[in-house]
């Protein structure tokens, strides 16, 4: 039976934290030990902009401690991410450099929508017990230490996701800077949170009905542990009026208590504003949600959930929000994955880059509803300004490039090196082309052409479509995609058409 032992290391706002496990396909997930070092790394960030060389020793330090610890427990493998912190810090890439030339050990930093799917992904293996409570409707709030994620579930499918930066060390960091003068903590957070509040209830959850809260992110197994110690006869998930009266030993005495404090009454805020029936309190921390994907890329230990969906639900969402025709967008979807299956051999690309096209076949005309004479530009803009969660930052670069281009040839490396690789350049220019020889057969907006037989021939592709309808406007725009889809597979497509 084979077992790996895998460290998870969290560089997080208010603690370095690391948990090693034994991963196996029998045994599934088993924790061997947990450390963890209080630290300052959101203090410093959130009111400065920058790591301290204070604050940045002590990381080196404790990572040395981590490195050595890995290697007595035979370590194998490891992740080390780092979150909103280290996202914000100006001076980030000097404390990654130092870290690697001090412990040897190599950070990568999460983007928002990385961060948050993994704390998704391990929700749902750790607390099966949740699908019932995202059935009936649920929101739920994932905790950083400088900002929170709300992700509204209905019927059991993300329908939306939003990152607001009232993240409870940030509230903190304000408190600080108001110590002097303030009269009422709890009135003062209150105040600070009632307009970023207001201003999301008003524009996401119209209408909406949410019977549940879910609580999770680094700041919540802190306020587990607080509500375990102090309330011992409390069942999950607590009822919003029953967590209202809950009264923590908290004062202002210490980071922590201040931390907990802010996270407790962002809690209230939100659950108040949605008028949720109840509030589940997940204890699922990062390095739980690192082991979780390592498990299932490892050993293919699955959850049962398709997160896969979740994704192109959350693009789905997106594009009703700007009035895209999803008739369109679906038959686009459906047009260009076909083209993909059909010449794999010719792209060389996987299911996730098939991902990222279904994604840019969804969103591709979104921008037309900010202005239809520049849609591609505009739709460039908005994929690059709207978080999809469980995409990284760079994949939502190709996304958006993917489309800006669609309506005409794609730009020499040259032009747009700056944001991308030459390898995300080369994928980007494979998914335009199949793009455009989708969207091209359905240009009406129409549907004539809802399904086709695609054949890879030795100098063709051969695109049969199945319709009794006129087809002579797609016929006649389909040479100009053509030469373009030529040019980066070497293959000519040809349109048929079959009664």
């Amino acid at each position: 039976m084979a077992i790996t032992t895998y460290a998870a290391i969290d560089v997080g706002s208010t603690e370095l934290a690391m948990k090693i496990y034994e991963v196996s396909k029998a045994n599934g997930i088993v924790e061997l030990t947990h450390l963890r070092h209080k630290m300052s790394l959101g203090t410093d960030v959130f009111a400065n902009g920058q790591i301290s060389y204070k604050t940045m020793s002590e990381i080196c330090r404790v990572m040395k401690d981590f490195k050595k610890i890995m290697e007595e427990y035979q370590v194998t493998a490891y992740h080390a991410y780092g979150t909103d912190a280290l996202r914000e810090a100006s001076n980030q890439l000097i404390l990654l450099d130092q870290i690697k030339l001090q412990s040897d050990i190599k950070v990568r930093i999460l983007s928002n929508s990385e961060e948050h799917f993994l704390y998704y992904k391990a929700v749902m293996q750790n607390e099966r017990n949740l699908g019932t409570l995202l059935d009936e409707g649920a929101l739920i709030v994932d905790m950083g230490g400088g900002s929170v994620q709300l992700s509204l579930f209905t019927e059991g499918t993300l329908e939306f996701t939003q990152n607001l930066k009232l993240g409870p060390s940030r509230i903190q960091e304000l408190l600080h800077t108001l110590e002097p003068e303030i009269f009422s903590y709890r009135d003062l957070i209150s105040e600070y949170l009632d307009k970023d509040l207001n201003e999301f209830s008003q524009m996401y959850l119209q209408g909406k009905k949410i019977r549940h809260i879910i609580a999770t992110g680094i700041m919540i197994p802190e306020l587990v542990y607080h509500v375990a110690n102090t309330q011992k006869n409390l069942t999950w998930p607590i009822s919003r009026k029953e967590f209202n009266r809950l009264d923590f030993p908290l004062g202002m005495s210490s980071t922590q208590n201040e931390i907990t404090l802010s996270t407790t009454l962002l809690l209230r805020k939100i659950a108040s504003l949605v008028k949720a029936n109840d509030i589940y309190l997940s204890s699922i921390g990062l390095c739980d949600s690192m082991v979780v994907e390592y498990a299932e890329k490892k050993v293919k230990l699955l959850t049962g959930h398709d997160f896969t969906q979740d994704i192109i639900a959350t693009a789905q969402n997106i594009a009703l929000r700007y009035h895209v025709d999803m008739n369109h967008a679906e038959n686009v979807t459906y047009l260009a994955t076909e083209i993909f299956d059909s010449i794999r051999k010719l792209h060389g690309l996987g299911k996730r880059e098939r991902l990222l096209l279904q994604i840019g076949a969804i969103l591709h005309s979104c921008g037309a509803y900010v202005n239809m004479a520049g849609s591609r530009e505009n739709s460039y803009k908005i994929i690059m300004s709207t978080e999809i969660i469980g995409i990284s930052h760079k994949e939502r670069v190709i996304v958006a490039n993917i489309i800006r281009y669609d309506s005409g040839y794609f730009p020499p490396y040259s032009e747009i090196e700056d944001e991308i690789s030459r390898d995300e350049y080369i994928t980007i220019v494979k998914l335009c082309a199949i793009l455009k020889l989708a969207n091209v057969l359905d240009k009406s907006n129409t549907q004539k052409i809802k399904r086709v037989s695609v054949t890879l021939e030795d100098s063709s592709l051969r695109i049969v479509a199945h319709t009794m309808a006129d087809i002579t406007l797609e016929k006649g725009l389909f040479h100009n995609k053509a030469d373009i889809f030529e040019e980066a597979f070497g293959i000519r497509p040809v349109l048929k058409k079959k009664k």
